[in-house]
């Protein structure tokens, strides 16, 4: 019982390093989700002091703690993150955006045995509560029938990456993240409490039949809530209306994507908001708009996230736009924009926004000089690496100028996604002269056939 005394009273020193690990960890997913078009409730909390005392007493009674350090091993949800999805089936692109976000270290699916927690119905199996034995001989119980609690699990870390100056000490808290639809964590809670920590004796038969029964609603919520989804995707298909916002953009890319055969669940989206923003903008936020596009896109999901290549289609040839994409940037709600600087924030004369604006403007030269060497009357750019390795076919570049043009194109990637601003104006002044050389070069030569 020392034991157990000396570990609480640890905890309770270290509450506000806990609960700030929560929070912080919630920040970081809240903001990736949403980014992501993921419509989900997220929420945090550092275990209370007392519900601590009282599982690692319940778990001391079937094996008795000998030290602070065995505890600390066996409790891994000091600090926690629910996920409360509003559809079901996006439980797979959820974990792809958590794995994404923070460190995984640990993973666990309920049911255990289950492909997806998506709702099914089980063996009628004896209830019992997960962790807990089975009931003693001659105990009445109830014969389950359906699966019980549905949810994938994740102990993770907060990458360095993600945390700011002063913030390294987050870097050691394990967060356990919960991933479930609302239903599901709503009726969980129920369950929890009444068959974790019954106040007044252990539950009867029928108690426990009619929390089955509930459990059998939620599973067939959960199929409502798929049709829900699925209604919705067929109404922002329609080429002409606008999408509301930037999750029914997401919704419509995941539809179109897999019926071009992509898999989503190893595919990025990215940042959905900003392309959602830019398109708004320009007054073309619809699926007519979009879809052209689609054909266009490179494989590469992970490297080159849906939203950032449909945005640099878009784009190209066009400084006006490039302008535009760069305000959505600046207003990004995801993380790994929100902290840093952005091209919109910088003052008009700082060196560094005139240096990026001048290398920018020989991106675009190029990109409409592209255009013409492409000799088409189609008006969207090709793919910049279809685009490359022509010049290098028709021998308007060397292979070593396209070797340094596809480390030019990185820097274009960073610089209009978000990410550029920390490069020196020396750095972009060079790379736009780079550029400038390469225009002038490639049009000598296309004379000269």
């Amino acid at each position: 019982m020392g034991v157990i005394d000396d570990f609480v009273s640890e905890y309770e020193r270290q509450f506000d390093f806990w609960d700030a690990s929560a929070r912080m960890a919630r920040g970081l997913l809240e903001a990736a989700l949403a980014s992501s078009g993921l419509r989900a409730i997220v929420t945090s909390r550092a275990k209370s002091v007392d519900r601590l005392a009282d599982k690692l007493h319940a778990r001391n009674r079937e094996k008795p703690y000998t030290s602070v350090a065995q505890i600390r091993e066996d409790i891994a949800d000091l600090a926690g993150v629910r996920v409360a999805l509003y559809f079901p089936g996006q439980m797979d692109e959820a974990e792809r955006v958590i794995r994404a976000t923070l460190d995984v270290r640990h993973d666990k699916r309920f049911p255990p045995d289950a492909a997806s927690a998506g709702p099914r119905v089980g063996t009628p199996q004896t209830v019992t509560a997960i962790g807990e034995q089975p009931p003693a001989p001659g105990a009445l119980v109830h014969l389950q029938r359906f699966s019980g609690y549905g949810a994938r699990h994740f102990r993770a870390l907060i990458p360095d990456s993600r945390l700011s100056a002063g913030q390294d000490r987050y870097a050691s808290a394990l967060v356990e993240v919960q991933v479930a639809s609302v239903l599901m964590h709503a009726w969980s809670e129920v369950e929890h409490d009444l068959v974790y920590k019954p106040l007044e004796g252990e539950l009867s038969s029928s108690e426990y039949a009619l929390l089955d029964q509930l459990n059998g609603l939620v599973l067939a919520g959960e199929i409502a809530l798929e049709q829900l989804q699925k209604a919705g995707d067929a109404r922002v298909t329609i080429a002409a209306t606008p999408f509301r916002n930037h999750y029914e953009l997401a919704e419509f890319l995941r539809s179109r994507l897999s019926a071009r055969d992509v898999d989503l669940t190893d595919a990025t989206l990215g940042q959905v908001d900003v392309l959602f923003d830019y398109l708004a903008e320009q007054h073309s936020a619809t699926a007519s708009s979009v879809e052209p596009y689609l054909d266009l896109l490179e494989r590469d999901f992970e490297h080159r996230p849906v939203g950032a290549q449909l945005a640099d289609l878009m784009l190209s040839g066009n400084e006006s736009h490039y302008n535009a994409y760069l305000r959505a940037v600046s207003t990004s709600r995801h993380p790994s924009s929100r902290r840093r600087t952005t091209v919109a924030s910088l003052k008009d004369d700082a060196p560094q926004t005139l240096a990026l604006g001048e290398f920018v403007t020989e991106w675009v030269l190029l990109e409409v000089l592209l255009k013409d060497v492409a000799q088409s009357d189609d008006p969207r750019l090709p793919p910049l690496p279809v685009l490359f390795r022509q010049l290098v076919t028709r021998e308007l570049i060397t292979p070593e100028q396209h070797a340094e043009l596809t480390i030019m194109r990185e820097l274009r990637n960073r610089v209009v996604h978000g990410k550029g601003v920390d490069v020196p104006p020396e750095q972009l002044r060079e790379a736009a002269a780079w550029l400038r050389d390469l225009r002038l070069a490639i049009e000598r030569n296309a004379d000269g056939d």
